[in-house]
């Protein structure tokens, strides 16, 4: 609500918005959540927070992120993407094997060509796809 006002205040039309307008207006909306969010940890009473062998997932989902990233080349986006899935979904969420091929294949099959179809270049790696 207040960025639609400074929008209005500031002059500008809705036929006749600027290119970055978007953009912006959703880093502004953004900047005022982090202010807030600080403000308030300051205001309130620190809780102690309790560290269990499931927190190390945490730890476990960055890692598999990076290497995510960095394999992602060479392993081609089909390939990487499934084995990302399944470590999220096997080893860390606890689904089973056929249950987890059944979700990642198809999900990594047609968000592929769903992105081909749309003109975005993927790595191939190894498969011929």
């Amino acid at each position: 609500m207040i960025l639609l006002a400074l929008f209005f205040l500031l002059g500008a039309t809705l036929a006749a918005t600027m290119a970055g307008f978007f953009p912006l207006s959703l880093s502004i909306l953004l900047l005022i959540f982090a202010v807030g969010i600080v403000l308030n940890s300051f205001m309130s009473n620190p809780q102690r927070t309790e560290f269990s062998a499931r927190s190390w997932y945490v730890v476990i989902a960055a890692l598999a992120f990076v290497i995510y990233a960095v394999s992602l080349e060479k392993a081609g986006f089909v390939l990487a993407t499934v084995i990302i899935m399944l470590i999220f979904m096997r080893g860390l969420g606890g689904m089973s094997w056929t249950r987890a091929l059944f979700i990642a294949i198809p999900s990594v099959l047609l968000s592929y060509f769903a992105f081909v179809q749309l003109g975005v270049p993927l790595p191939r790696g190894p498969l011929p796809f």
